[in-house]
């Protein structure tokens, strides 16, 4: 097992299964989007960690049926509850957010605040952990300070996104895999000690080793990584071949032109924060990267978030987004229930 992840021994609770559909009714969003199915609770002090508990088997199955679930009227108001939720349909404990690419802050037992970013940017369509050799199958997020302006969460079906791509862009990229090149310490984005949680360089080879990463350090403060990754990856369930790379989000034309020049004109190609290419080396162009990313646009779907709202996201299948807000904005998030993946070589086979 990735030494990322260790899966906490599961004790099964006796679960009614029949008795989850009676107490919620499960609709479409009002406005004909067919993500994220809406569960209600049918009584107004229903408790959703007691009905979650009762019901695992029932809402899991939901969950790989419609791939993302929005709890909304159960008014969850702190992290504490939504911890307890978070248990009680996963198996094992949360996942540790490590190998970080965006800072976050911790609030309870690897449950976190959502990306620190500034208010006024976006952040793109991606899924969780796909530069990881283990990742999250459960995503969830809790919005317990909505804001009044923005900051919607948006999601996308992987399986339609992948169906967009340009078919010889999709099919290098299966054939090849993803290479990700990243630099710490340059001034610009996290340190080697805020990425990996650590501040001793020896602990950073472990887990590098471990997890099919190779370490290059330039100099104390200067760490370089890469990885190769394939760009698809099987549903551990369902055996669907899915869209599932960082190919487009980590590529630098995903920078605004402005800011792509003065991180070039600072760092030189070779040095940026995050990069992208072919499994082979070979550059993923410009318009092969902006292809893939308006297949993600394509499928953007999103919803405004209500403080007590809870969202549940099969991590493989729906991909999400941040959209710039103004205001207030606190939403938790934690990953649970971890799939084991092969890397890919030299060729992207996995």
């Amino acid at each position: 097992m990735s030494a990322q992840f260790s899966r906490a021994r599961t004790v099964r609770r006796a679960v009614r299964p029949v008795a989850a559909p009676d107490a919620v009714t499960v609709e479409p969003p009002a406005d004909g989007r067919t993500l994220p199915m809406v569960v209600r609770p049918k009584e107004a002090d229903a408790d959703l960690v007691a009905w979650a508990t009762s019901g695992k088997e029932w809402l899991c199955a939901k969950l790989l049926e419609h791939r993302a679930l929005l709890f909304r009227g159960w008014q969850v108001s702190d992290a504490a509850t939504f911890q307890k939720f978070v248990a009680a349909v996963s198996d094992g404990e949360p996942l540790q957010y490590r190998d970080r690419s965006t800072p976050r802050d911790e609030v309870g037992d690897n449950v976190y605040l959502s990306t620190t970013y500034p208010a006024a940017e976006r952040i793109e369509l991606h899924n969780e952990g796909t530069y990881w050799t283990a990742w999250p199958q459960k995503l969830f997020f809790c919005c317990l300070t909505a804001p009044p302006v923005g900051g919607e969460t948006p999601i996308a079906d992987n399986r339609r996104i992948k169906e967009r791509i340009p078919a010889a862009v999709r099919a290098r990229l299966e054939r090849l895999g993803v290479r990700y090149v990243r630099n710490y310490n340059h001034g610009f984005g996290l340190t080697w000690q805020e990425a990996y949680q650590t501040d001793s360089r020896a602990e950073v080879d472990r887990y590098a080793a471990a997890n099919d990463t190779r370490t290059e350090w330039l100099d104390d403060d200067h760490l370089r990584t890469v990885q190769i990754r394939p760009a698809t990856r099987t549903h551990p369930v369902t055996g669907e071949e899915l869209w599932f790379n960082h190919a487009a989000f980590f590529h630098v034309s995903s920078h605004a032109p402005q800011v792509r020049e003065a991180l070039v004109a600072a760092l030189g190609e070779d040095g940026l924060p995050f990069g992208t290419s072919y499994g082979d080396g070979s550059p993923l162009s410009d318009d092969d990267a902006r292809a893939i990313s308006e297949a993600y646009r394509a499928e953007e779907t999103a919803f405004r978030w209500a403080e007590g709202d809870v969202l549940l996201l099969d991590n493989m299948s729906v991909a999400h987004a941040r959209r710039p807000y103004e205001g207030d904005r606190k939403i938790l998030v934690a990953m649970t229930d971890p799939v084991l993946g092969a890397p890919a070589d030299a060729e992207g086979q996995r």
